[in-house]
């Protein structure tokens, strides 16, 4: 049975990847398949760009 990503485990893999610039590392360095990393990685990346999205609007 597959063990769920948690919320810490994706913005780890975020910051991996921000370090490594590669899911193939990434997904060595946490032991999960390249699929999975690659999606939680996507997805944290647009949950980052749309909190600067609306922290620029308020700004504004």
């Amino acid at each position: 049975m597959a063990t769920r990503v948690t919320q810490l485990e994706k913005e780890k893999m975020w910051k991996l990847y921000q370090k490594y610039g590669s899911i193939k590392e990434v997904a060595k360095k946490v032991k999960r398949n390249r699929n999975t990393v690659s999606r939680y990685v996507n997805e944290y990346e647009a949950a980052v760009n749309a909190l600067c999205v609306v922290i620029d609007a308020q700004n504004t």
